[in-house]
C-alpha cells in the first residue's frame, strides 16, 4: 500500500509539473503577445506624436494655407488617376480637421467670443473651409476654365470698343474668381485688375500671372478716382449680393467709368424655367434673382445710355426640341432657351 501511495504521489507531482509547464508556456505566449501589442502601441503613439507635431507646424504656417490648398487642388486629378478617390478624400478630411484646429487651437473648437453677423463664431479656419468648398464647387459644376473663356468671348467686341473709347484705361473685374475673364482679355491685349474674397481662387489666378487681389471690390471701387476705368465687369456676382449693394455698385460705376466706358453684368436668366426652378438654387450662396426688368431700370436710373439686355447661352438641347415634331416652340424656349442674362450699359460721353 505504501508503494502504491508513493506512486500516486509521484504521478500527481508529474501531472502538476506538466500543468505548471503548460501554464508557464501559456504565460510566456501571453507575455510575448503583450510585448507585441505594447510595441505596436508605442509605434502608434510615436506616429500620433509626429502627426501632432506636423499639425502644429501647419498651424504655425497657416498664413500660407491658401497656397497649399491650390497645390492640392491642382494635384487632385493626378491623385485620382493614381490612387483613386480615397486618397483625395483623405487629403480633404485632413484639411477640414486643420481648419477646425486653426479656429480652436488644440481643442478644435472655435473661439465663441467673436460672433459674426450670421450668428456663427467668427473664425479664420471656417472662412478657409468655405473658400475651399466654393473653389471645388465651381471646378465641378461651373465648368473648366477653357469652357468659361470660350463662353465669355461673346463680350470681346463690346469691351474692345469701350477700351478704345476710354483711351485704354484699366478694366475692373468684380468677383473675378479664377480669373478666366481677365486671362481672355490679356490674350487680346487688354489689361485688367480682379477682386475677389475667395483666397483659394485668387491664388490660382495669381499663379497664372494675373493681377488678382484679395479683398472687397466695393471698397476698392469706392476709392477709385473719377473717370479712371474703361470697363467694370461682374460675371455671376449680382445674384450673390443684396439689392442695395447692386444699386450702390451701379451708381458708383457711373462715377468711376470714363466717358464711353462700359458696365457689364452677367447673371442667371430665371425666365428659363429650368434655371429659375432648379439650377439657380444649386449654388448655396445665391441670394435672389436679378431679372432684366430690375437691372434694365437700375442702369437707366444711374444714367447709362444705351442699356442693352441680351439673352445668351441657350441649353445644348434647345435645337433638338425646336426640331421635335409636335413640341411647342415657345415651350422649348422657356425650358431650354437662354440660361444667362447680360446687361450692358454705356456711360454717355457728355456725363
Amino acid at each position: 500500500m505504501k508503494v502504491i501511495k508513493r506512486l500516486e504521489r509521484y504521478l500527481s507531482a508529474a501531472f502538476s509539473l506538466g500543468r505548471i509547464k503548460s501554464m508557464s508556456k501559456d504565460a510566456q505566449r501571453e507575455i510575448a503577445e503583450l510585448r507585441l501589442e505594447l510595441g505596436t502601441l508605442s509605434q502608434e503613439l510615436k506616429h500620433t506624436r509626429q502627426e501632432t507635431e506636423r499639425m502644429w507646424a501647419w498651424m504655425r504656417r497657416h498664413e500660407a494655407l491658401a497656397d497649399d490648398l491650390v497645390s492640392v487642388s491642382r494635384r487632385e486629378a493626378e491623385v485620382l488617376k493614381r490612387t483613386g478617390q480615397s486618397d483625395t478624400a483623405l487629403l480633404l478630411r485632413m484639411f477640414s480637421d486643420l481648419s477646425r484646429r486653426i479656429d480652436g487651437g488644440e481643442s478644435g473648437r472655435p473661439d465663441e467670443k467673436a460672433p459674426s453677423s450670421n450668428g456663427l463664431p467668427s473664425s479664420t479656419g471656417f472662412e478657409m473651409f468655405k473658400d475651399a468648398f466654393y473653389h471645388r464647387f465651381e471646378n465641378q459644376w461651373r465648368g473648366a476654365p477653357e469652357e468659361i473663356s470660350q463662353r465669355l468671348k461673346v463680350y470681346l467686341p463690346d469691351v474692345e470698343a469701350a477700351w478704345a473709347r476710354a483711351e485704354n484705361k484699366p478694366i475692373f473685374d468684380i468677383g473675378c474668381g479664377r480669373g478666366e475673364w481677365l486671362g481672355l482679355l490679356r490674350q487680346h491685349g487688354m489689361e485688367g485688375i480682379g477682386f475677389d474674397t475667395n483666397a483659394v481662387q485668387i491664388k490660382e489666378g495669381q499663379a497664372a500671372g494675373l493681377d488678382l487681389r484679395l479683398g472687397d471690390a466695393l471698397e476698392a471701387l469706392a476709392q477709385a478716382e473719377d473717370n479712371s476705368l474703361s470697363v467694370i465687369s461682374a460675371h455671376h456676382l449680382i445674384e450673390h449680393l443684396p439689392f442695395d449693394s447692386v444699386a450702390w455698385l451701379t451708381r458708383e460705376a457711373g462715377r468711376v467709368l470714363a466717358p464711353g466706358g462700359l458696365l457689364l453684368f452677367e447673371t442667371p436668366n430665371t425666365r428659363n424655367v429650368l434655371v429659375g426652378a432648379t439650377t439657380f438654387y444649386t449654388d448655396p450662396t445665391h441670394l435672389k434673382p436679378m431679372p432684366e426688368q430690375v437691372m434694365g431700370v437700375l442702369l437707366e436710373t444711374a444714367g447709362f445710355e444705351p442699356v442693352d439686355i441680351r439673352h445668351i447661352n441657350p441649353h445644348e438641347r434647345l435645337g433638338e426640341f425646336l426640331d421635335r415634331p409636335g413640341f411647342d416652340n415657345e415651350l422649348a424656349q422657356l425650358m431650354f432657351g437662354p440660361q444667362d442674362l447680360a446687361i450692358l450699359g454705356i456711360k454717355s460721353k457728355d456725363k
